[in-house]
């Protein structure tokens, strides 16, 4: 069984019993660290229930990590035992992503190239994996150059077990998880917590089981079709891309709300992850706005380092100001967009996606260091044409998939069927509503364009998340949609709640799960 935020399992038992047994520890035991032994636990069952082997490597990575930053931070600031202990820790983390992760596509193309029959280390690759191991890389980088303290071993096997936020971020810093536990656990918790974490839920939820599980359907015919026809048509394959986009957006906002909710009603607030990125008017801002921790982990690991790195080496070999400005506005953010495709998955699309995304970024900077600006509603649409296509080397079970969808995006394919008799219809309630793809695209991408406020500005009140990355303002709408506790924002959430418990429970995963 595998148990994810939206199956009734996690609904109607796991989540209750957790939130009411930590409740029931933090105010009859005055000493916290039941509740904190109560919540890794409950981590672990939670991680356990995703496959037995799994939580192996899970207690594994977590024991070795909190060994390596303890005996680090025993060492003198600067030292070689200092040094080496953060290579060691690094190097077996890497190791450890990379037997799982990518040795099947090394072995791939290792056989392609010399005829060979290599084959992966293993086969089983733990969920969440990718994020687990970036968090406890950050955290022995952070203890390297003291800017956290020697590890407690009850909070960092909380930090790096909890549930909210294990299996597929947000990738939190320890600064942000450690200061908070820290504090007394009443002072972190109450009713107030419980509502508005709640209500985010509620609406996290609705949007996974009811807007992107809904839209789904028709990103997965174009991909299934595709894969033995080319015959889509430029209407079909854009239809289709825009569906499994919403799908991805709506999937990854939605579980994002519940992470964060579920962190806010155990008082632990969580760092913002997705600050409506389709509203974005260049594609800088869209990395600001979409998986903003994952931008600032490899933004403060990667990029940061290598720029400065290059900056250094240039005015050292006295570069021109055109190479100078290649080499540390362009390389950097290429190599580490390539790196970013890579750690989404093994395989050449997901290297192209991240080679699109980057050479988009470059472009970008390299237009802004030119002093010029461009129209937002033209920005936007470049952004969107830019990220849409690219997503089809995201998505597509091979690359020659994805340049067939690609061709007929831009009418360099053959002509397809008309819209309508290739997607066909979805009922929406499993009633008597019938509603055509290119009907719910318009919904969904309407949603994500024009609804005033996102579920961190509409609970703004009451802080649910850590600030991230400053993004470009949103422009004002006349609507304000703000969150107070009173009978009419109860029906509104209960009637999200009622709405998306119809439709969870089913055998459907959160698309950033493979990751």
């Amino acid at each position: 069984m595998i148990l994810t935020f939206n199956s009734y399992v996690f609904l109607l038992a796991f989540l209750p019993i957790v939130i009411g047994g930590y409740y029931l520890l933090t105010r009859v035991l005055p000493d916290q660290r039941p509740a904190l032994v109560w919540l890794v636990l409950a981590s672990l069952v939670f991680y356990g229930l995703q496959g037995p082997g799994y939580l192996i490597v899970l207690v594994g990575s977590v024991v070795l990590n909190f060994l390596v930053a303890w005996w680090m931070t025993t060492r003198p600031p600067g030292s070689r035992a200092r040094r080496t202990a953060l290579t060691v820790g690094v190097v077996g983390n890497l190791l450890l992503l990379g037997a799982y992760k990518y040795t099947g596509f090394l072995a791939d193309n290792i056989n392609a190239l010399f005829g060979t029959h290599l084959s992966a280390l293993t086969t089983a690759y733990p969920i969440g994996l990718s994020f687990y191991t970036f968090i406890q890389l950050g955290f022995l980088i952070d203890a390297y150059v003291g800017q956290t303290k020697r590890p407690n071993f009850l909070r960092y096997a909380l930090f790096g077990t909890f549930f909210p936020y294990v299996t597929a971020g947000p990738i939190v810093r320890p600064g942000e998880i450690m200061e908070q536990l820290d504090e007394p656990v009443r002072q972190r918790t109450g009713s107030t917590r419980l509502a508005v974490g709640a209500t985010m839920f509620a609406m996290g939820l609705f949007k996974k089981a009811v807007l992107a599980d809904s839209v789904a359907p028709y990103a997965t015919t174009l991909f299934a079709y595709s894969s033995g026809h080319d015959t889509i048509g430029v209407g079909n394959a854009w239809v289709g891309m825009l569906a499994y986009t919403l799908q991805l957006y709506f999937d990854f906002s939605g579980y994002t709300d519940m992470a964060l909710g579920i962190g806010h009603m155990l008082g632990i607030r969580l760092p913002l992850n997705f600050n409506s990125p389709l509203k974005a008017t260049s594609i800088i801002d869209f990395w600001r706005r979409w998986h903003m921790t994952m931008t600032r982990w490899f933004t403060d690991f990667i990029y940061t380092p290598l720029a400065a790195n290059l900056m250094r080496r240039s005015m050292r070999k006295g570069h021109s100001t055109a190479i100078r400005v290649l080499l540390v506005l362009c390389l950097p953010v290429i190599v580490t967009f390539l790196l970013v495709g890579l750690w989404h998955g093994a395989g050449w699309g997901f290297v192209i996606w991240g080679a699109i995304q980057g050479g988009a970024m470059a472009i970008n900077l390299l237009w802004r260091e030119a002093g010029q600006r461009m129209p937002g509603v033209l920005g936007w649409l470049l952004m969107m044409i830019t990220f849409v296509s690219s997503l089809t080397f995201f998505r597509a079970p091979d690359t020659g998939t994805a340049f067939t969808i690609l061709r007929a995006m831009f009418g360099l394919g053959p002509a397809g069927a008309p819209t309508g008799q290739f997607y066909g219809t979805s009922r929406l309630f499993q009633t008597i509503t019938v509603t055509p793809a290119l009907l719910w695209v318009i919904a969904l991408l309407a949603i994500a364009l024009f609804f005033p406020r996102n579920t961190q500005q509409i609970l703004g009140r009451y802080d649910v998340g850590l600030p991230t990355m400053a993004a470009a303002p949103d422009k004002p709408s006349r609507i304000a949609l703000t969150w107070r506790p009173n009978l009419r924002w109860a029906l509104i959430t209960g009637g999200a709640l009622a709405a998306a418990l119809v439709f969870a429970g089913g055998p459907s995963p959160f698309l950033y799960y493979q990751f």
